[in-house]
């Protein structure tokens, strides 16, 4: 029993290190594939009005970063809950699946997805500019897609490597969390995250969005009803007393 505590506590130990990381170090979304990033940092996010937004990458702070990355898209909750998973391709492929049914309202990005990352990523940092853009959102389902080991360029750019993704509705955000191995987990700065400011085109890979049915103009309820009459067919018919 004794031995068993002994390794349950020193993996508590290991899992303690693997989880802490240093304040300093982050993620920078990157959008476009030119020398300056399409999407700045204006303090509160770096939005980007391409949808989808084409290409985009990460940088780190500091520079030179090397570790498991995980891109993670955040889909505004009032969204259809049927929304089919982002694709990702380019410098590496994946399927960014579901987390869970349980869509993020409250709280830290990181205990959310059941791991500690720095810097903290709280609701708060994304929701309100959702909000404005979406009022109907009250939080967001998390996309998650493993692109395997990456090493990052300095924030000064371009990143060493490309994505694309399918469309993403308006208002989403795609961030990055990069694991460090025994320096912990590494997550997009809260301003450096990458927010989409215009929607997806119906009927685009990965768009949910979906036109509402075109309201008949009333002159073409006039002719309709013309056409009913002369075929003897009254719009609706009395009930037999």
């Amino acid at each position: 029993m004794r031995k068993l505590f002994s390794a349950l506590a020193c993996g508590a130990a290991a899992a303690l290190v693997v989880f802490s990381t240093s304040a300093s170090a982050t993620v920078h979304g990157w959008c476009g594939g030119g020398a300056s990033s399409l999407c700045v940092d204006n303090g509160t996010n770096s939005p980007i009005a391409l949808n989808p937004p084409n290409p985009f990458g990460f940088a780190s702070s500091p520079p030179g970063e090397t570790g498991s990355l995980a891109i993670t898209i955040l889909v505004p909750d009032n969204e259809n809950a049927g929304f089919a998973p982002p694709l990702i391709t380019g410098a590496a492929s994946a399927t960014a699946n579901l987390f869970s049914a349980t869509p993020w309202t409250s709280g830290f990005l990181d205990a959310y997805l059941g791991i500690s990352a720095s810097p903290a990523n709280p609701i708060g940092a994304y929701l309100p500019s959702t909000e404005a853009l979406d009022p109907g959102a009250t939080g967001f389902f998390v996309y998650q897609g493993a692109v395997g080991t990456q090493t990052l360029a300095g924030p000064g750019g371009p990143p060493n490597q490309l994505f694309n993704i399918t469309s993403v509705p308006l208002a989403s955000y795609i961030v990055g969390f990069m694991n460090l191995g025994v320096n912990g987990i590494e997550a997009t700065a809260n301003s450096g995250a990458v927010f989409v400011t215009v929607p997806c085109t119906p009927g685009t890979p990965g768009c949910s969005v979906n036109p509402p049915p075109a309201a008949p103009e009333p002159n073409t309820l006039a002719l309709l009803g013309s056409a009913l009459a002369g075929l003897g067919l009254p719009f609706w018919r009395r009930k037999p007393v």
